[in-house]
């Protein structure tokens, strides 16, 4: 559900939505003030959505990188999102006190502000959340009714956007940064073999998100090929169940999130 196309496409459909709702709603408010007429209030205007848009996009960010780690459930993501509803409001009221400079009290301003702010991350929460849930289900059940989940065929890409291998997700063991590229080890008729690739390992975790994990700043590791995890404080690292693949290190970061994986 959170990759970060999807993310970001909820951030340009919140933008959208947004802007029509903002016309629908400003007869019945007494401090709306958006326009592209008024010089003065059409760089407030500008200002607004630009510090809105980067925000939720930075948040985002934040949301994939919280979700990888620990797991966001449907109370963190109801939590995370109340928090976006107050920041983007102090963001509008700061800024409808430089433009309007009518002094309007902060009191009665504030709760206009966090209501419709409130509305307007709401709706389209609730419909991209829901598409999200619907999709991922989706993707779980597989897409193809006759290959078991373990067979499914995935394909990793180049820092192009090129098709550079398709394999199994059973036979993919781990992955390696290193510098511009990453090395990818798979098995392949009971022999370990590797493919190096130019990517990024986040581009490697965006190919195979939900069946590859980060578990160190430079490995990813396939989570159903974990034989054994060593969870002491000062000697983290996991052996997979394929014989001569050296033990892979577990940083600290993403200790919490390995072992929440593994008990699954």
């Amino acid at each position: 559900m959170f990759t970060r196309k999807f993310l970001f496409l909820t951030v340009l459909f919140i933008v959208v939505f947004s802007v029509l709702f903002l016309q629908l709603y400003s007869p019945f408010s007494s401090t709306y003030w958006f326009t592209l007429k008024d010089g003065y209030k059409m760089l407030g205007t500008i200002t607004m959505y630009a510090f809105s848009v980067l925000f939720l996009l930075s948040s985002k960010v934040l949301l994939m990188d919280l979700n990888r780690r620990f797991g966001v459930g449907i109370k963190g993501l109801i939590l995370f999102s109340l928090a976006e509803v107050l920041i983007v409001s102090i963001i509008y009221v700061a800024l409808t006190v430089l433009v309007r400079q009518d002094n309007i009290p902060l009191k009665e301003l504030l709760p206009k502000a966090i209501f419709c702010i409130f509305l307007i991350l709401l709706i389209p929460y609730t419909i991209a959340y829901l598409f999200g849930y619907a999709h991922g289900l989706k993707v779980q059940s597989g897409s193809s009714p006759t290959r078991p989940n373990g067979a499914l065929i995935v394909s990793i890409h180049d820092i192009k956007g090129n098709i550079k291998l398709s394999l199994r997700i059973m036979d993919i063991l781990y992955a390696v940064s290193e510098d511009n590229y990453v090395k990818v080890f798979y098995e392949q008729d009971g022999v370990v073999r590797n493919s190096m690739i130019r990517t990024t390992a986040k581009n490697i975790e965006d190919d195979l998100e939900g069946y590859i994990t980060r578990c160190h700043r430079s490995y990813l590791i396939n989570i159903a090929k974990v034989r054994f995890f060593n969870n002491e404080r000062d000697n983290l690292y996991v052996i997979l169940d394929q014989d001569g693949i050296n033990p892979i290190p577990v940083s600290r970061s993403y200790r919490d999130s390995i072992a929440a994986l593994l008990s699954k």
